[in-house]
């Protein structure tokens, strides 16, 4: 057990900067958590003292902002300055990771619409283009060409295809989050469905009514 827990201990710290401060500056309260032989605990004193801990640090958020930054760039956008410290709240709460794209982005999607709804996060676009780019990347990591053909009942979306509910129009408010702008169009609010289409190699995008009665993800 103790050379897993030492094994537990050292990728803890590589995923927290944190924690190494914390072992530099209380090392016996942390320490304490592990089952850990007294030639480990002090390996993992040394280490935090070394110049590569900071490096494996950097190269570690580099590795979980990098899936966040490619594959959800409007929630970033809008996010603007508050991205990184976000970022930083949920890699303390989500240490773990298999650095896998596609759990990474789900998790910390699903971590922002949290906020939202307890209104930690103020931002009138944001919780559209969470559920919109969260839909999305659902959409390319499916099986495509083993559902282009999947049976579908009446009332019942296609495998391939995603409804997102808007408040704004969507058509307008991704042309200029497209051009880099910050939107402004809280005047222009109301009830909205955006249609991600995935049957095609190429995902394409649709607004239809909300009273279409269709079910939204």
């Amino acid at each position: 057990m103790s050379l897993l827990s030492f094994q537990k201990a050292l990728t803890d710290l590589i995923a927290s900067p944190q924690l190494c401060l914390q072992m530099r500056n209380n090392p016996s309260a942390l320490l304490s958590r592990y089952d850990l032989t007294p030639r480990e605990q002090a390996r993992l004193q040394a280490v935090v003292h070394q110049p590569g801990m900071s490096v494996s640090c950097t190269l570690y958020r580099v590795n979980r902002i990098t899936p966040i930054y490619t594959m959800l760039p409007y929630t970033c956008f809008l996010l603007g300055a508050a991205l990184v410290p976000l970022a930083e709240e949920f890699w303390e709460i989500s240490y773990r990771s298999d650095l896998q794209f596609k759990r990474e982005i789900t998790i910390f999607g699903e971590f922002l619409l949290d906020k939202l709804k307890s209104d930690a996060i103020e931002n009138p676009y944001l919780r559209e283009i969470v559920t919109m780019e969260l839909a999305i990347n659902e959409l390319n990591f499916l099986p495509r060409e083993a559902l282009l053909d999947a049976a579908v009942e009446d009332g019942v979306l296609h495998p391939l295809i995603r409804l997102v509910p808007f408040d704004h129009p969507p058509e307008a408010l991704l042309t200029v989050l497209a051009g880099m702008q910050q939107p402004d169009m809280e005047d222009n609010r109301g009830n909205y469905l955006l249609m991600i289409d995935h049957r095609e190699e190429e995902i394409s995008f649709s607004t239809l009514p909300h009273k279409s009665g269709a079910v939204a993800v």
